[in-house]
């Protein structure tokens, strides 16, 4: 029996030390967060066709472009006294030189006015087109588009609205 006690003793202690047992270690890291100015955009000028001329049997259209010159086909013609003409103008401010998206509309807009006549606005373009870049935390965007006539449009002042939105990349 002391036999089998030394022979039970004897395992234990193999078994004990035949398991390899390491110390444990460990390591501290930081977590780290930069919260970046958030992307604004303002407005500081509408996009204005001007004055037009219209054909009364032709529609017709006319195009500002985002460098705000503008062009007319069809039955839209620029009288000589052009009134306000230019392309919308827009200030983009954020982060340092980060880079975002402009999105600008995918459907036509509305414009209403002149005794309940409508026209609408599509094709719109942008400089910069697609994406901007940041200098120094702003930049200006411009916007142009296309405005279609109709023959005979109603005489008068007409308005709408449009948005663009721009995006972090």
């Amino acid at each position: 029996m002391k036999q089998l006690m030394k022979v039970f003793a004897l395992v234990a202690v193999a078994l004990f030390f035949a398991v390899n047992t390491y110390g444990q270690a460990s390591a501290t890291a930081n977590a780290t967060a930069t919260i970046i100015a958030p992307i604004a955009i303002t407005n500081s000028s509408a996009l204005a066709f001007g004055n037009i001329a219209v054909s009364a049997t032709n529609p017709g259209t006319v195009t500002v472009a985002p460098d705000g010159t503008r062009t007319a086909l069809n039955g839209a013609t620029l009288p000589v006294v052009a009134g306000t003409v230019g392309a919308a103008t827009f200030t983009v401010t954020g982060e340092g030189t980060s880079s975002y998206a402009i999105t600008l509309p995918a459907t036509a807009v509305t414009l209403t006015g002149g005794g309940g006549g409508t026209m609408t606005v599509d094709t719109f373009t942008s400089t910069p087109s697609g994406t901007g870049t940041l200098a120094a935390g702003t930049q200006t965007v411009t916007v142009g588009g296309t405005l279609h006539v109709g023959a005979a449009q109603t005489p008068g002042n007409y308005t709408g609205s449009f948005t663009v939105t721009v995006n972090y990349n």
